[in-house]
């Protein structure tokens, strides 16, 4: 599957998903037929990774690619300092979407969320906002 969003944004994401909901690499990584280390540098966009493995870490996290895919987009990206990484100001997980609200959604209400947000995004990129 082709996408026009970098992993290193879906690895942001992810990571803040998974941090907002208090669970560790190996939660994840477990649940989502991996191992941490390898987790851990798709978060940081270290490590590609497959359409498969993708909808297996959304699957762990209790979502859909597409709502990660939603996430990445809406999130502004951070900027990279001379060496790539990210700057050394942490955000917090819901400084670019309330997680704690989100995830206290039903699933049937996060895709409503979740579908609400890319009209925004589609009206946005069109100049109707």
């Amino acid at each position: 599957m082709k996408t026009n969003i970098a992993p290193m944004r879906i690895g942001q994401v992810i990571r803040e998903i998974r941090e907002a909901r208090e669970a560790t690499l190996e939660d994840i990584a477990l649940a989502a037929d991996t191992n941490a280390s390898n987790l851990s540098r798709i978060e940081r966009g270290k490590q590609g990774f497959s359409s498969e493995t993708l909808e297996r870490i959304a699957s762990a996290l209790g979502m859909t690619v597409s709502e990660l895919h939603l996430r990445a987009e809406a999130a502004p990206s951070e900027s990279l300092d001379e060496h790539g990484q990210t700057g050394s100001k942490k955000q917090k997980p819901g400084a670019t979407f309330p997680d704690s609200k989100y995830a206290a959604l039903t699933q049937s209400n996060r895709e409503l969320v979740d579908e609400f947000m890319a009209l925004l995004l589609r009206r946005q990129r069109t100049g109707k906002a």
